[in-house]
Order: structure tokens, then C-alpha cells, then sequence
């Protein structure tokens, strides 16, 4: 493979627009971005693989920083394409590589100086390991939120640098850098005292739903979160046709399909039920189950379905909307993520055994359910309740 074969990032056919991308308001992460979110680009990589593997030669030869990045997020991983990365992880992925590679580009002058014979054309190939041991710092300690706030939480940090870490992994396997960096990385496991507390008592989330009893939309949004423990993605991307009823069982159920494409069918209690046919009432929709009935389970104005991140802000937004007092002293924005943990100390509460709970909630490992209701159990547990007042 020549040189004019390759995919050089300042020349992108991304489309047929191109001229459009070239704007001087574009720059280079903006360039990448386009690319790596481009899935057009899958077949022609291979190909160059094909080609270099044909020819005896590196597999990733005349390969670019850009064009690893490209490969790693969207490599097929299984023969089964629903076992691959689905887009929503692609965009994550995407997502926080720009963050660590853009860092790259804006201190590439630095990294000239800094590196002992540097390699032109390859940022990655220069690093070593103080340069990602100060990536994380710069994550913990500098790196600026849009709530004004500093460095990210330990638990977003360690979701982070999972990505990097795999990536940076996988540089070294495929013998694209000499270094195993992603050993370079301090121990950032979250641990039990570092979670956040997300509890919210009955008597809370009861005053959230009975707030919106008259605005049927948040009304059954908020009544739906808190009954079923269903995430706010597996809501978001709900149809009205995944609601049926189960005559043998005589209860109603909604089909979601969950992380790793597990289908899960969630207990839709009958209150539940009604004040979803109260909000597709008011949103001039059929109230009766059909199963051919593909419009989302929540709709926009429009009548469009929800990206997910934008219900789970809605979410945020009307419960801080409340003003309620014991939102104030919370440990940040109560968010949909809350009512899982609502419901599996409820469900704790009411005497369901942990196993039900964490097959309801969707989770792989027990220790996951555990953590949710890590206080609750604590309080349970508590050897003063052994202890007869009546003898003081």
C-alpha cells in the first residue's frame, strides 16, 4: 500500500460535502470527530489490513493515530453482529478518546520538546508513561466542567480511563506502541465510601410523584421510575407495542431491552398503567394496548421519541423544580438513577429476597444490587436495636 492510499486526516472524504467540513471554523478534533463517528470508513480500513496482511507486511502499517482510533471503536469483536459495540457505546467510546487525544494535540509542542527523538506523524507513538499518569491527574484535579466545578468525580474518572486504558491495551497488542502504557495508570477503583449516596425514603419519592399528580406526563414518568426500577434508557427507547398484558398471570408487563440486549419484561402495576393511558390521552394517542402501536411509551410535543440523555436531564430538572427541602441536602441532582436505587430498598423493605431484586433491576452480579442497598442494610444490621430502651 502507498502513501496515496491512505487516509490522511486533513483530507477526509467524510462526504460529498466536503468543501463544507474544510470551513476554517473546523479544527482538528473537530475533523476527527467527524471521522470517527463516519462508519463509512469500516470496509476501505479493512481493506488496508488485507492488503498489509497480503503483502506479509505490519498490519497497521502507514496506519495514523486517527485511523487506530477509528479501527479500535469500531473492530467487530464477535461473528454475531448484536454481540458487537452497540452506537450508543461507539459514542462513548468516541467521546472520551477526543478528550484524551485532543489534550494530545493542544500539548504537541510540548510533547516535541519533552520526548527524546520524537517521531513525527504520531502523537501516541511519543507517549510514555508520565505523560498518562499527568492525563489522570488532569482528569481528577484540572479538567473543567460546565458546573464551574473542577476535575471529574472518582466514579466518572474510573469510567474514563476503563476506555483509555482498553485502548491504550490494545496499541500495545497490536505492537502499534512499544510501551505497555496502560499500566502506567494509579489504581482508580471505586470503592464502597467513595459511592455517593442515592437514597431517597418512601415519604420523598411519594411528595416527587404526588407534586405532578395534575401534569399527567411527569406524573407517570416519575410513578414509572420509582415501581419498576427501569432505567432511563430502557424507558426512553420503550414503544407503547412493548406493554402487554398477561391473562395468565393478570398483570400487565413492559418488554425492555436492557445492557447486553438482555430482554427483561417489567411489572407494570394496574396505577401505573392508568396514568400511562392518562398521558397518551392527553397526547392524543390510542390508550388501548397494541401490539403494532410502534409510537414511543413517551413522547415530545412532537410526537417524536426522547434521546434518552435529554429525558434523563428532563428528569433532573423537574425534580430540582420541586424546591423541596430535603433535595437541598442531597449528595448532588437527584436523577432517574435515584428511583433504581429507590426501588431496590423498596422492594429490600418489603421483603423481596435480593435475587428477585437484582433479576428485576437487570444486574449481572449480586455485588451491584448490594451496593444499592448498602446503607439500608447497614441501618438493618445495627447492633442497637438489640438493645432494650426500657432499661434506661
Amino acid at each position: 500500500m502507498d502513501d496515496s492510499n491512505r487516509i490522511h486526516i486533513n483530507n477526509l472524504p467524510l462526504n460529498k460535502n466536503i468543501s463544507d467540513l474544510m470551513k476554517p471554523t473546523l479544527n482538528k478534533i473537530d475533523l476527527v470527530q467527524q471521522f470517527l463517528n463516519n462508519p463509512s470508513y469500516t470496509s476501505d480500513l479493512e481493506s488496508f489490513i488485507d492488503d498489509n496482511e497480503r503483502q506479509k507486511q505490519y498490519l497497521y502499517k502507514n496506519f495514523t493515530d486517527e485511523m487506530m482510533m477509528y479501527t479500535f471503536v469500531h473492530k467487530p469483536s464477535h461473528i454475531q453482529e448484536e454481540y458487537n459495540k452497540k452506537e450508543e457505546t461507539k459514542k462513548e467510546y468516541i467521546r472520551d478518546l477526543l478528550q484524551f487525544y485532543g489534550m494530545l494535540v493542544s500539548h504537541e509542542e510540548f510533547f516535541k520538546e519533552d520526548v527524546v527523538d520524537f517521531t513525527e506523524g504520531s502523537l501516541l507513538k511519543n507517549l510514555d508513561r508520565r505523560h498518562v499518569r499527568r492525563y489522570q491527574e488532569w482528569l481528577k484535579n484540572e479538567a473543567p466542567l460546565r458546573n464551574r466545578k473542577i476535575g471529574y468525580s472518582i466514579a466518572t474518572m474510573a469510567r474514563k480511563i476503563v476506555v483509555i486504558k482498553s485502548f491504550l491495551k490494545w496499541l500495545h497488542e497490536v505492537e502499534y506502541i512499544k510501551i505497555p502504557l496502560h499500566m502506567a495508570f494509579l489504581n482508580n477503583e471505586v470503592r464502597m465510601k467513595d459511592r455517593p449516596d442515592r437514597d431517597l425514603s418512601y415519604v420523598e419519592a411519594k411528595a416527587l410523584i404526588d407534586y405532578y399528580q395534575n401534569h399527567p406526563f411527569n406524573h407517570a414518568l416519575l410513578t414509572l421510575l420509582a415501581t419498576t426500577g427501569l432505567r432511563i434508557q430502557e424507558i426512553a427507547q420503550g414503544r407503547w407495542c412493548d406493554l402487554y398484558y398477561d391473562s395468565g398471570i393478570g398483570e400487565y408487563y413492559f418488554r425492555v431491552q436492557g445492557k447486553r440486549d438482555e430482554i427483561r419484561h417489567a411489572l407494570i402495576k394496574k396505577l401505573v398503567f392508568e396514568r400511562l393511558q392518562t398521558l397518551r390521552v392527553r397526547r392524543r394517542l390510542s390508550p388501548h394496548l397494541d401490539p403494532t402501536d410502534k409510537t414511543p411509551l413517551f413522547t415530545t410535543n412532537r410526537g417524536k421519541a426522547y434521546d434518552f440523555r435529554d429525558l434523563s436531564k428532563y428528569v433532573t430538572n423537574i425534580i430540582k423544580q420541586t424546591n423541596f427541602d430535603f433535595i437541598k441536602y442531597k449528595q448532588g441532582n437527584v436523577t432517574p438513577h435515584w428511583f433504581r436505587h429507590y426501588f431496590a430498598q423498596e422492594a429490600h423493605r418489603s421483603g423481596a429476597p435480593l435475587l428477585f431484586i437484582q433479576n428485576t433491576l437487570g444486574h449481572k452480579k449480586v455485588t451491584t444490587t448490594e451496593i444499592y442497598l448498602k446503607e439500608i442494610m447497614k441501618k438493618e444490621n445495627d447492633a442497637a436495636q438489640y438493645i432494650d430502651e426500657k432499661k434506661y
